[in-house]
């Protein structure tokens, strides 16, 4: 169920602009409004929430990704102090994202006619880890150098992935000093 919020829309002042959180906030500052405005003010109730249907719109990190999967971000404190290393949290996060981007597709190894799309990385010294360069496939074939976590339904996902979080695949297939 999506999180309700509500917003205060003041007559003749344009479109309502402060998310509150519960109808208890909203009409204190309608009611504020409302004496300092001088106009009659509206609490609105959010109905439903449209997000962007392209999901490179919705999801631009990890925490992005989650909020679409409805989980909670790792703590990575706790992950640390317990053991797992950058990579191990990297990842994690990638693997979350994976699932994000490629809104319930997995992919099925059995199927030769289904392509497969990850990033493809180029080392780069002078940026200190490594670059995005391209997209590959998979289709009758696998490679060692791939996991089916990472991989995307279309080319464009994977050129996404490996373009917005090139950091995070860094962390994950470096390792750092």
């Amino acid at each position: 169920m999506e999180k309700q919020f509500f917003m205060v829309y003041a007559e003749g002042q344009g479109a309502p602009t402060y998310k509150h959180e519960n109808e208890q906030a909203a009409s204190k500052e309608a009611e504020r409004l409302a004496e300092k405005l001088g106009v009659n003010t509206t609490v609105l109730q959010a109905v439903k929430m449209v997000a962007p249907k392209d999901i490179t719109k919705r999801v631009k990190t990890y925490a992005d990704a989650c909020a679409v999967l409805g989980i909670e971000p790792m703590n990575e404190t706790v992950l640390a102090k317990l053991g797992f290393t950058k990579d191990e949290i990297a990842y994690r996060k990638l693997k979350t994202i994976a699932e994000a981007l490629n809104e319930g597709w997995r992919p099925d190894w059995a199927n030769s006619n289904e392509y497969k799309y990850w990033p493809w990385f180029v080392y780069n010294p002078a940026r200190a880890g490594f670059s995005y360069a391209l997209t590959h496939y998979a289709a009758s074939y696998t490679n060692a150098t791939v996991g089916s976590r990472l991989c995307y339904k279309t080319r464009e996902l994977a050129t996404y992935a490996g373009r917005q979080f090139e950091g995070l695949y860094n962390d994950f297939l470096l390792i750092k000093k």
